[in-house]
């Protein structure tokens, strides 16, 4: 049977009123808050009991501010002679118990609750909620220009789905902040008639909830993406890199908690929990990007050299290959297969290399394969205006019957008129976007049909 438990935080810091009426429900089953901590809360198992809980706030304090504090030492002694005990402490809030069947409360003047929420709000909550919801703002922001401008690099990112983080973080904070100036409009008119606080209710709670599970559905959606379009290599990258991102956060949280009850004075312990996350966030990247590249032998196998040049003992296997061109078997060769793009859009950039006597044959080409009918068009154009940009070159439609494919477009090169094709081609299916480079290899109709054979359903 476990002794402690761990509940994830769905609560505001103004709504006392719901966190005592939870603590409360869980005491009666036998569960006792222990700490709050910056996502959950951990309760220790007890015997049922009807207690109450009381919620109260200190404007003075902080989450840096040095224990043991002067104004909570006092609150702490006027409490003790009422009964309270301290139970834990939440930025400004702060929490106590009482065993007694019918305590004294511990707040009876509304009014000064409000001023003293309100002033704990101010100094905590409200900056925060305000700088995340400007900076949610300017992301969004950037995220619609190019949606408007270059919408193929949004829809075929790898991060496209994290990527609406900033829209439930915008819809988070914004509603955050007018849940709350509701409430103290509701709290004002109530004390100015002799009542007591509004009541938040259980709406902001479940409005916080959706959002969480919004945004784990987008991490899950990542990882899933990120699995598909670009391999097992990236895959591990990104879980690392994730674990580590969690175990930042809470090693710098726990740098806080020790200084804060070392009695470091505020100033100071801010300037060093910011120095730990800086150490802690450079060595996460150095350690992330390190185990990325030494992944790559870990994935692409051993290698070995011969004239001068880098083979693959056992090459990875592509869609197409030389072999497949022009029938001959290659005793050296390198390959390249590289995935990334998203659920909607995934790209995937596959490179051979072999040895033929003395020269070099390469073959080059970049599968897009597209989720939905509508991105056809979309990426069709991405992929001509990344050789039209430079204004020397044009691709022309061409026959599409050779390589079985619906259409066709080879590359010319020119200016002042005079145009040379190139060895360079898109091949287009409903599903898919084919661009290949065909320099080392004789264009035949069986060749043609090889390629229209094998990429069209890669």
């Amino acid at each position: 049977m476990r002794d402690r438990k761990r509940e994830f935080g769905t609560y505001l810091i103004f709504d006392y009123r719901g966190v005592e009426e939870h603590l409360m429900k869980m005491a009666a089953r036998g569960w006792r808050l222990e700490k709050i901590g910056p996502y959950f809360w951990t309760y220790r198992r007890a015997e049922p009991a009807q207690v109450t809980y009381a919620v109260t706030y200190l404007p003075s304090v902080s989450q840096f501010s040095p224990e043991p504090s002067a104004d909570r030492e006092s609150l702490e002694d006027l409490c003790a002679a009422a009964g309270w005990q301290p139970v834990a402490e939440w930025a400004q809030m702060q929490i106590f118990v009482n065993e007694q069947s019918d305590p004294v409360p511990l707040e009876t003047d509304e009014s000064v609750r409000l001023e003293i929420i309100h002033r704990s709000m101010k100094k905590n909550f409200l900056p925060w909620n305000v700088v995340a919801l400007a900076l949610a703002l300017v992301m969004v922001g950037l995220q619609i220009k190019t949606l408007l401008t270059d919408p193929y690099s949004l829809l075929s990112s790898t991060n496209l789905f994290t990527s609406f983080v900033w829209e439930l973080l915008l819809v988070l904070q914004a509603g955050n902040l007018l849940w709350y100036g509701r409430w103290l409009r509701k709290s004002r008119r109530s004390v100015a008639q002799g009542g007591a606080c509004a009541d938040v209710g259980p709406g902001l709670r479940r409005f916080n909830l959706v959002i969480l599970w919004l945004v784990l559905a987008l991490a899950a959606l990542f990882l899933v993406s990120t699995l598909l379009t670009t391999g097992a290599e990236i895959g591990l990258f990104m879980a690392c890199y994730t674990a580590g991102l969690v175990l930042l956060i809470l090693l710098v949280d726990r740098t806080r908690r020790a200084l804060k009850r070392r009695g470091t004075a505020r100033g100071l312990n801010i300037f060093l929990t910011l120095l730990v996350d800086v150490v802690l966030a450079v060595v996460l990247v150095g350690s992330s990007t390190w185990l990325l590249f030494s992944s790559r032998g870990l994935f692409n196998g051993e290698t070995y050299h011969y004239q001068g040049q880098t083979w693959d003992a056992a090459p990875v296997s592509l869609p197409l290959t030389v072999e497949d061109l022009t029938g001959q078997h290659y005793e050296h060769v390198r390959r390249y297969d590289n995935g990334s793009g998203s659920l909607l859009i995934r790209e995937r950039s596959c490179r051979e290399t072999v040895l033929d006597g003395e020269d070099l044959r390469i073959l080059d080409y970049d599968i897009t394969t597209l989720a939905l009918p509508g991105l056809y068009d979309l990426a069709l154009e991405h992929c001509q205006s990344e050789w039209t940009d430079g204004g020397y070159y044009a691709w022309t439609e061409t026959y599409p019957a050779p390589w079985g494919a619906e259409a066709a477009y080879q590359l010319r090169w020119g200016s002042g008129g005079s145009w040379v094709t190139r060895p360079n081609y898109i091949l287009c299916w409903p599903d898919r976007v084919v661009e290949i480079s065909l320099t080392d290899v004789d264009l035949t109709p069986e060749v043609m049909a090889a390629v229209g054979e094998k990429l069209g359903s890669a």
